[in-house]
């Protein structure tokens, strides 16, 4: 008897240990996403595929919506961060983020980090080091309505293709009592975005080192893309938009009132779903100048302060996997393994996007130069809304907004 007295408290104590075993497996993971509906399903459908490669983890996804920033915020000042996040803006947010770099050597042979673009990986660096790991992205195109090419006798854009060329497509299109025009150019561009066309004309906002705007935002260079701009409107090569009326491109473009519309991946599912046959063309060339995009990246990171940061660290790489980028429909695969396997760097309808990712891989968006760069981009907005009314005197603008900007440089 005193035997198997002996043997069930041994049985017991050996069940206890498993138990406290399995608690400790147990570990929840948070994952702040900004996505809704349809991506959102995406997101949690890549956390439940973790789940089943790591028995005893649970991904808890936290969808934060359009109150995004703020509610990251609050969890970082409150020491209670997601582990892992959705994240672009690296310059507010890097000091909380774990760097990546040496985790990326230590798993190059999984990450295999040249299937990265380099474009891609440049927007998550801050003072040399990598904060996040890309996870979707867009460049700019011209999406170019096919059926009123083919009524109005034009030829359709062509791999190559100019601001000249487009400007003499455009023209035209000009229809002013039915208010039909070729293309649209906006007076209040996100400068963002607007940035590409300095980088395609040779110039750019602000210097590499982040120190200098005088020579760069108001150079030469910079005054005949937007003097090009405000000339497009001046002879009604374009309708310009936010100038009193807050009628999109992308409406214009569904309502077949614009020929060719420059925008992103975020205008293609609503186009698709207008139903008009359309084609992508890549952005034009200043003359014999290579074009370059704006690019618009998504890309995940780890808290500095993660509650479980190996966790962590496993579940960004099987997020950048060519599994779960090839999951992420939604978004533009950031590997080229799986953009060639999806056929996608052959599509006529998605090619564009890719081949000027390739020639968009050196440039940095100033806002990752400065961090002062949000004020400094106000004065340059004001510039081009005042050109764009003007419609030329860019230089003049331009001049204006360096010498408010100086000191906030400094």
């Amino acid at each position: 008897m005193q035997n198997k007295t002996k043997s069930l408290i041994g049985s017991l104590m050996v069940l206890a240990m498993a138990g406290v075993a399995t608690a400790r497996a147990e570990e929840t993971l948070r994952f702040a996403t900004w996505d809704t509906d349809e991506s959102l399903a995406i997101q949690q459908a890549i956390a439940k595929k973790f789940e089943e490669k790591h028995p005893g983890v649970k991904v808890q996804v936290e969808p934060y919506a359009d109150g995004y920033d703020q509610k990251l915020i609050a969890a970082f000042g409150a020491g209670s961060p997601p582990d892992v996040m959705y994240m672009w803006n690296f310059p507010q947010y890097y000091t909380s983020l774990m760097p990546l770099d040496d985790l990326i050597a230590k798993d190059a042979a999984d990450i295999k980090p040249d299937d990265f673009p380099k474009g891609l990986m440049n927007t998550t660096r801050v003072e040399g080091k990598t904060y996040g790991m890309p996870s979707g992205f867009t460049t700019q195109v011209v999406f170019y309505n096919k059926d009123m090419f083919a009524k109005a006798g034009v030829e359709e854009p062509k791999d190559g293709w100019t601001w000249d060329d487009l400007r003499a497509k455009a023209a035209k299109f000009r229809d002013e009592p039915n208010k039909v025009y070729g293309f649209a150019v906006d007076a209040k561009p996100d400068p963002y975005d607007f940035e590409q066309f300095l980088w395609s004309n040779g110039t750019k906002y602000i210097s590499d080192d982040g120190k200098q705007i005088d020579g760069y935002m108001n150079s030469d260079a910079a005054a005949q893309v937007l003097d090009m701009f405000g000339d497009m409107a001046k002879k009604q090569e374009a309708i310009t938009l936010n100038l009193g009326d807050d009628t999109s491109g992308s409406t214009l473009f569904k309502g077949g009132k614009i020929a060719m519309f420059q925008s992103a991946m975020w205008s293609k599912s609503g186009i698709d779903a207008s139903g008009i046959k359309y084609g992508v063309a890549p952005l034009p060339k200043f003359g014999d100048k290579t074009a370059h995009s704006a690019l618009g990246v998504s890309a995940i990171s780890i808290a500095k302060d993660a509650a479980h940061p190996d966790l962590a660290w496993e579940f960004v790489k099987f997020f950048s996997s060519p599994e779960a980028v090839a999951m992420r429909t939604n978004d533009l695969p950031v590997r080229t393994s799986v953009a060639q396997e999806k056929g996608m760097t052959a599509d006529p309808i998605y090619k564009p996007f890719f081949d000027i990712l390739a020639t968009s891989n050196s440039e940095t968006h100033a806002f990752l130069k400065n961090a002062n760069w949000g004020k400094v981009q106000d004065n340059l907005a004001r510039a081009i809304e005042a050109t764009m009314i003007d419609q030329g005197n860019a230089k003049q603008h331009l001049d204006d907004a360096v010498s408010r900007s100086k000191r906030l440089i400094k």
